[in-house]
């Protein structure tokens, strides 16, 4: 098990640039580039990919050429790969699964209205959903599962549309995607049930929801875990 916050650096992967490139440049073993970011397989490091690169003999610099996608992000603790291509959100009614009760309360649902998931944790069209789907109208207010400190805002990750990430305490993260109105600003501090976001469909969305993740040590873990039963309140207010 790596340690909590361990030394290294965030690092764009740029084309043509493989694991053990990275690896062999940053002076540190390729199997523990993977572990740190949760991945199974050197070909998860694609062109494009936001990774943690622990600290080792050198530093993490881009291959001759790169372009400056290349060089390490400094918007802080990410490691968010682009989710898998969505399949269209039918109504809830329809689609949606019911949420597993039981999870440890840890946070607090980012929607008022959280009765349904779209679409689970889990694999999903071939690939890993990193999260779960909270379908909601447009305009619907999100909040934050938690206290911590916003350390990205903005919609620079692929695929994931206006994106907002939150570290708490316990080195934990909380990630919500595909906003059309981001209320907050890096660096922030927020409290939890804070209104921080509005429900949109920017990024690779099929129909309007939110995304939501939690990450423990920069690995996805399923959020519902982490969250109060639905009869630990009627709305999504703190556990």
């Amino acid at each position: 098990m790596h340690p909590e916050n361990p030394p290294g650096a965030w690092y764009t992967v740029s084309p043509g640039e493989t694991l053990e490139q990275i690896a062999a440049r940053a002076g540190v073993p390729p199997e523990d580039i993977l572990e740190i970011n949760g991945l199974s397989r050197a070909s998860d490091v694609r062109p494009g990919k936001i990774i943690y690169v622990l600290a080792g003999h050198g530093p993490v610099a881009p291959p001759a050429g790169a372009p400056p996608g290349g060089a390490p992000t400094p918007t802080g603790p990410l490691g968010l790969a682009p989710p898998p291509a969505p399949a269209s959100l039918p109504p809830p009614s329809l689609a949606s699964v019911a949420v597993a009760p039981g999870g440890i309360g840890r946070f607090r649902w980012p929607l008022e209205s959280r009765a349904t998931v779209g679409s689970p944790f889990g694999t999903r069209a071939g690939r890993q959903h990193e999260g779960i789907d909270l379908p909601a109208p447009i305009g619907t207010p999100v909040f934050a599962a938690g206290d911590g400190q916003v350390v990205y805002a903005g919609n620079g990750i692929r695929g994931y549309g206006n994106l907002i990430v939150i570290q708490h305490e316990g080195d934990l993260l909380t990630v919500y995607a595909h906003s059309s109105e981001i209320l907050v600003a890096q660096g922030d501090k927020v409290r939890a049930g804070q209104r921080i976001a509005l429900v949109g469909q920017s990024g690779h969305a099929s129909g309007p929801h939110l995304h939501f993740e939690v990450r423990s040590g920069q690995i996805p873990v399923d959020p519902v875990s982490y969250l109060p039963s639905l009869s630990s309140s009627s709305s999504g207010g703190s556990p």
